[in-house]
């Protein structure tokens, strides 16, 4: 009788004109707590082929994540969304897409690996120099200076074909972070392997916020 009587309450308040809002119809960054929640959940809500229009409703007017649009490539953007996981780390989310002319998704990137085996393939840079120019490999820090009681800046490895850090689709980078967002239990170490820098974790655009951790931080260490 129970459910009989909540079904027959949300009919009523249809007919009389309240919307009942579902648990899942709002999308929320927190609801992903490791990389392969994320995957799944882009997989589940933006399958191939979803418009760019809908992917941005769900990442950027639900999620308030921060839009970036590639520069020189319009049909890339990405959404960046960073969490304070009580000033021990700043998990970053980056996440990005790839569309096609008819601003169809084509694939899509958890912090810099791609989530669809059947999407456009992740773009590989040769490890050699470009014809007439000089490699190099360059160790890098990545400042977050909000996680003053750890990690207060994020090492890694960039390779530049050509030398010119002005010149970014030449480049690859190296590094690694935590699996989980979540400073009680950070998971294993991944580690990222030719990934582009702007899609990656160490990407140096800011987010508009830092959200902070929505666990309770006086017990998280």
């Amino acid at each position: 009788m129970r459910k009989i009587h909540a079904a027959s309450f949300a009919l009523f308040l249809v007919l009389c004109g309240v919307r009942v809002a579902s648990a899942e119809s709002t999308f929320s960054f927190e609801s992903a707590e490791t990389l392969d929640d994320m995957s799944s959940l882009i997989r589940s809500k933006t399958p191939l082929g979803s418009s760019r229009e809908n992917v941005r409703k769900i990442f950027v007017e639900e999620g308030r994540a921060t839009l970036k649009v590639k520069k020189d490539d319009s049909s890339v953007e990405k959404y960046i969304y960073d969490i304070d996981l009580c000033h021990y780390y700043i998990w970053r989310w980056n996440i990005s897409f790839d569309y096609d002319g008819s601003d169809q998704l084509r694939q899509a990137y958890v912090n810099g690996n791609t989530v669809f085996p059947h999407g456009n393939p992740k773009k590989v840079i040769p490890k050699f120099a470009e014809e007439g120019k000089k490699a190099s490999i360059y160790r890098m820090q990545r400042p977050r200076a909000e996680a003053y009681k750890g990690e207060s800046s994020l090492v890694f490895l960039l390779f530049d074909r050509d030398s010119d850090p002005s010149t970014t689709d030449d480049q690859a980078l190296l590094g690694a972070g935590p699996s989980r967002a979540d400073p009680i239990n950070m998971g294993k170490l991944v580690t990222y392997t030719d990934v582009e820098p702007w899609r990656s974790i160490f990407d140096f655009e800011a987010a508009d916020r830092i959200v902070p951790y929505q666990g309770n931080c006086n017990t998280s260490r």
